[in-house]
């Protein structure tokens, strides 16, 4: 077998011109098709690394506003746990300051009910106290009885230095006021006078006043002592006496 020459430069001739026009009609424009594609890939990887980003920040800018909701949540609920606090102390305080107000008036109601009961049994039993003497006294008038109580009082006057054990002070006694539960006649002041010469060397002057509660009685009143002959002192200790014993019943 020969080899021919002209048909190896021949089909060497016509490699490099159909590679030419390969290269002219195909490598080329697939080659730029190739590049055109490459570079819609790039583009397109471009937009969705910016696309990224920008989902990226709005993730942050969405977690930042949830964590912000949630600080402002837990303030929210921390305001008004305090706010409720803040209620129920002031409730709670009106709640007893109106308690302790209720309770100051019914305590005070209580002492007034009290007050008026003492008002009512010192009038109850000065005019029971009348009504029984009086019953007591069956044959004695009025008269008789309020004799026989100046005549004690008069009694009294004259034994005051023996219930007054400072005679020396007794005797420095000038200023003398007599109460009585009506007007005394001028005969009576003089036996008042007259029963207190003997026991006080310096009295000056005596006044007279009247008391209509000392229910059928006299009162004398030196700077230092008191001397008392009435119903009312007697009526003031069985009130006392009676207001104890409810009291400690109550």
């Amino acid at each position: 077998m020969t080899i021919s020459w002209f048909e190896i430069i021949a089909q060497i001739i016509n490699f490099f011109i159909i590679l030419f026009i390969l290269q002219r009609l195909l490598y080329k424009p697939v080659l730029k098709v190739m590049e055109q594609r490459q570079e819609r890939i790039q583009k397109a990887q471009i937009e969705a690394d910016r696309k990224m980003r920008e989902a990226q920040k709005l993730m942050d800018r969405y977690e930042k506003k949830i964590e912000n909701i949630q600080k402002e949540r837990v303030d929210i609920l921390d305001d008004a746990r305090t706010q409720a606090q803040q209620k129920r102390e002031r409730l709670l305080n009106d709640y007893i300051m109106e308690a302790e107000s209720k309770r100051h008036a019914y305590l005070k109601e209580i002492e007034d009910e009290k007050d008026n009961f003492k008002r009512r049994l010192r009038q109850n039993l000065g005019e029971s106290a009348v009504k029984i003497a009086a019953h007591i006294l069956n044959m004695i008038s009025y008269k008789e009885l309020e004799s026989e109580v100046f005549n004690t009082f008069i009694l009294n006057l004259r034994n005051v230095k023996q219930n007054i054990p400072d005679l020396e002070d007794l005797k420095k006694e000038q200023h003398v006021q007599v109460r009585s539960y009506r007007d005394l006649s001028q005969h009576e002041k003089t036996s008042i006078e007259e029963a207190l010469k003997g026991q006080l060397r310096s009295l000056e002057e005596i006044h007279y006043e009247t008391d209509p509660e000392l229910i059928l009685g006299y009162e004398l009143f030196l700077e230092t002592y008191t001397v008392h002959t009435n119903i009312r002192n007697y009526l003031t200790e069985i009130e006392k006496e009676i207001i104890k014993s409810l009291d400690s019943n109550g």
